[in-house]
């Protein structure tokens, strides 16, 4: 036999029906009986702190202002290759794994081992800043400097001038290098230019007699 399960629902409804009337009515009634009071407003004075301006995070990739035969910026001749790579944020050349490159603020940073690898771990043999000499005619000096404050950009005749001790190198072709300073222990390091510019193009510090003409040919 079924069993008719409305009846019971309809008297559910029943009952809800006029408890839910009372509760309306209740906070209807007591709405109406509230005297409306005017919100008190507060007045806070809040001083703002002067915040400091934010201070610019060094790229990995960009290497601290100074060129030395030591190193440049962060990067230390002789120090472990792989550790100064990733501190440097530079990624492997795929052509030829001995060196890694970043891009910095309008320059080229470059790290160089052996090749082949002559000892394990690998070490820094050369770092190397430089940019196009065509984006360099009549610019400023930019990224690391010596302490004499040469650089990419800066002119033949000024590096003469704080350096004139440096040693002119003939490489293949037009290149010529200034060999301007060296430590023993440490490196040295060489200005590049094109025969026939005043601009100095590249700043090398390595361990080798001088920079290759060509470190991934």
């Amino acid at each position: 036999m079924d069993i008719d399960t409305r009846r019971p629902r309809a008297r559910s409804a029943r009952i809800l029906s006029p408890l839910f009337g009372m509760a309306v009515t209740g906070a209807l009634l007591a709405g109406c009986a509230a005297p409306a009071s005017p919100t008190p407003t507060v007045t806070q004075t809040v001083t703002a702190s002067a915040d400091p301006a934010p201070s610019a995070s060094p790229s990995a990739s960009t290497p601290a202002a100074d060129a030395s035969p030591s190193g440049i910026g962060d990067v230390q001749l002789g120090a472990p290759y792989d550790d100064a790579a990733a501190g440097a944020g530079a990624t492997p050349v795929e052509a030829c794994p001995w060196l890694a490159s970043a891009e910095a603020d309008g320059y080229t940073l470059i790290l160089q081992r052996a090749e082949p690898q002559e000892q394990d771990p690998a070490v820094v043999e050369l770092v190397q800043v430089s940019a196009s000499p065509a984006d360099l005619e009549g610019g400023s000096t930019i990224g690391p400097v010596t302490a004499e404050g040469i650089g990419v950009g800066s002119r033949v005749d000024q590096a003469l001038a704080a350096y004139p001790d440096a040693a002119e190198i003939e490489s293949v072709g037009d290149r010529r290098y200034l060999a301007i300073e060296s430590e023993a222990g440490a490196g040295s390091v060489f200005l590049t230019y094109t025969a026939g510019t005043d601009t100095i193009w590249a700043v090398t510090a390595t361990t080798l007699e001088e920079p290759p003409y060509e470190s991934c040919g």
